[in-house]
């Protein structure tokens, strides 16, 4: 059961073009805000018409152009869970989550609210109100709310987002326990980095309203197809540079050894280094041969408060960048304060194989 989406929407500062189908599990639609994210899930639950193609799962449409089909909301037997949860503050959770049911007993209502405020373990709530609920409470109703109405796709539009840290933090491994048992296609709205890596299946990256790239969170991230995916997954560390042989690319004065390449030697290249992979070779302790090593001096450093960010000046004759730092390296804090690197500068570095990747121009 998958859902298909190929359709346009013409918008202010671009069109959204989406041609996407949608399999049982965690889809993520990962970018920056206003790349089109929640837009396609408007279209997707009919509160916003596109101007034509196909919305459709299992050979039933919701939208199709041609044949001048576009179900309302109401028919279209899709869940959607939204930011502000959108909870009657006048009804309890149990009524919360059984406003939508109609053409029900009252007996039947009473057992559907019950099996769903078990499911997302609310149980000992029913009789509360929105106000007296915590964040992510309110969400678990609005979730559950979401799934009386047995959709046959469910639509999160950056569900954790109204919440704390620590709570979202907590929901993340809830919300993706919840979504695995349910066995339809989920779409999920995120500019999360973090979110997006750990809830998907499947991570669709999104700018200016096109799908740039669609693959494994793993795929996306360490294997991005061009410099856009790459610097909207993290990267830092982008390098013109030349094919030399088959295993090796020339960056400025670097020669770097990579894994294999199908490109002949002399073709001009786009390179990134994950910061996050780079490694610092410890000086108190032997070590095996390590791949790519140079020389350098940490400039700057500064920390979110779990990771450090450094700054890495080579020494020459690798200079890369002259008028400013060569490398950016990322390590958690605990690895910066058992090397000591507040006082400890210079330090032999390794650029592993695996973490260079050539982009596509």
């Amino acid at each position: 059961m998958s859902l298909l989406l190929k359709f346009q929407k013409v918008l202010r500062d671009y069109s959204l073009d989406i041609d996407l189908v949608v399999p049982p599990g965690i889809t993520v639609l990962f970018g920056k805000s206003g790349a089109g994210k929640s837009m396609t899930l408007a279209c997707v639950a009919g509160l916003t018409r596109p101007d034509k193609g196909v919305i459709g799962i299992n050979g039933r449409f919701y939208f199709h152009s041609q044949q001048k089909i576009n179900l309302p909301p109401q028919k279209r037997k899709v869940g959607f869970v939204m930011q502000d949860y959108l909870l009657f503050p006048h009804l309890t959770v149990a009524e919360n989550i059984a406003f939508g049911l109609t053409n029900l007993s009252r007996t039947q209502k009473e057992q559907i609210v019950h099996e769903a405020l078990s499911l997302v373990g609310l149980s000992n709530l029913a009789s509360q109100y929105p106000a007296g609920l915590s964040g992510g409470q309110q969400q678990r109703v609005a979730l559950a709310r979401a799934l009386v109405m047995n959709p046959q796709v469910l639509l999160l539009d950056e569900p954790l987002s109204a919440l704390d840290g620590p709570t979202r933090a907590r929901l993340r491994a809830d919300l993706r326990r919840l979504v695995a048992g349910l066995s339809l296609p989920v779409l999920l709205v995120t500019h999360s980095l973090t979110e997006a890596y750990l809830l998907a299946d499947r991570m669709a990256v999104m700018a200016n309203g096109r799908l740039l790239q669609i693959g494994t969170p793993e795929e996306v991230v360490y294997h991005p197809l061009n410099r856009q995916v790459a610097e909207l997954t993290g990267n830092r560390n982008f390098f013109s540079g030349q094919v030399t042989s088959t295993t090796t690319v020339q960056v400025g004065p670097l020669s770097l050894e990579t894994n294999p390449l199908d490109l002949p030697a002399g073709s001009q290249v786009l390179l990134t280094i994950r910061a996050d992979r780079i490694q610092l070779i410890r000086k108190d302790v032997p070590h095996k041969p390590k791949e790519n090593l140079v020389n350098g001096r940490i400039t700057t450093d500064y920390t979110d408060g779990f990771n450090y960010t450094l700054h890495i000046q080579l020494d020459p004759p690798y200079r890369i960048n002259p008028n400013n730092h060569d490398l950016e390296i990322i390590l958690p804090n605990y690895i910066y304060e058992r090397l000591g690197l507040a006082h400890d500068r210079h330090w032999q570095i390794s650029i592993p194989r695996d973490a260079i990747h050539i982009l596509q121009e």
